[in-house]
C-alpha cells in the first residue's frame, strides 16, 4: 500500500515498544563510467541506544573497502555519528530533494568481502567522502499496517571519494532507502527483481561478483550488495540480496 509522505518522514521516527524496532537510512551511488559504487547505511537501534554504520566502496578490478562500526552512540539530534576512527554526517538539505553526506574514517581493504562479517581482517586505509544525492522521484512508499514503513527514491548522486592516496570523482545514478519498523534492520528492497529465496550466492545461481560488499545483523541476517556488470548499455548496476548467516 502507498501513502503520502511528509517532510518529517526524512528524519528519525518515534520507535515502538518492540526491542526489535529499528530505523535504516541507506544511500547508493553507481558511476557507470568509473564502474564504481558506494553504499552507505545507518541503522538506528533505540532499544540499546546504539547505531550501526556501514560504508563500502565497490569497483571492478579493486578489492572492496569497508567501514563498519556497530557500536556507535546514537546521536541526540540529526545523523552525525562519531566513534573512534569514525566521523560521518548525513544532512537532509531539502526533504525528498537533496541530501549531503560526509565521511572521515579508517576502513579495511578486504581481500575477501566475507571477512567483513567474519574476523574483519584487512589492511587499514583512510577513507573520506563528500557526496550529494539529488532525488528525482519517490518510487515507492509503504505505509503503516505492515512490518515496516518507508520509501525509496531515485535520482542522481555525485561528489568526491578518497581511498588511501587515491581520489575519485563520482557522478551517476543515486538511490536512497529509508525504513522503520520491526523487520530486518538492513534494507530488504532491491534495485531490480531478485528471487532471494532461490538465490545461492555460494554456488553461482547469480554469479558472485568480486566487487561486492557484505554486512551482518545481530539477528543473523547477512546482506550483500554487488556490482552487476551485465547491466547492458547502462554500464553496471547495484544489486542487493539477503540470506541467513550459515
Amino acid at each position: 500500500m502507498t501513502t503520502s509522505l511528509a517532510p518529517s518522514d526524512e528524519r528519525a521516527h518515534e520507535p515502538s515498544a518492540s526491542s526489535a524496532w529499528s530505523e535504516t537510512w541507506e544511500w547508493r551511488v553507481v558511476d557507470p563510467v568509473a564502474r564504481m559504487a558506494v553504499v552507505v547505511a545507518v541503522v538506528r537501534r533505540p532499544a540499546v541506544r546504539r547505531s550501526s554504520y556501514l560504508a563500502a566502496v565497490l569497483s571492478e578490478g579493486r578489492p572492496t573497502v569497508a567501514v563498519i562500526e556497530h557500536e556507535v552512540a546514537s546521536p541526540r539530534r540529526g545523523l552525525e555519528l562519531r566513534a573512534s576512527g569514525l566521523w560521518a554526517d548525513h544532512v537532509c538539505e531539502e526533504p525528498f530533494r537533496h541530501w549531503s553526506l560526509g565521511l572521515e574514517a579508517f576502513g579495511l581493504v578486504l581481500d575477501d568481502p566475507d571477512d567483513a562479517v567474519r574476523d574483519r581482517r584487512g589492511t587499514l586505509v583512510p577513507v573520506g567522502a563528500d557526496l550529494e544525492w539529488e532525488d528525482a522521484e519517490v518510487l515507492s512508499a509503504a505505509g503503516p499496517g505492515g512490518v515496516d514503513s518507508g520509501y525509496r527514491t531515485v535520482g542522481r548522486a555525485h561528489g568526491e571519494l578518497l581511498v588511501g592516496d587515491g581520489s575519485f570523482e563520482l557522478d551517476g545514478s543515486g538511490e536512497r532507502l529509508h525504513r522503520w519498523g520491526s523487520g530486518a534492520h538492513l534494507p530488504a528492497w532491491t534495485s531490480r527483481a531478485v528471487a532471494v529465496d532461490d538465490l545461492d550466492l555460494g554456488t553461482g545461481t547469480v554469479p558472485r561478483a568480486p566487487a561486492r560488499a557484505v554486512a551482518d545483523e545481530a539477528g543473523g541476517d547477512v546482506v550483500e550488495w554487488w556490482l552487476d556488470a551485465s547491466a547492458g548499455s547502462g554500464g553496471v548496476a547495484l544489486v542487493l540480496a539477503s540470506r541467513r548467516r550459515p
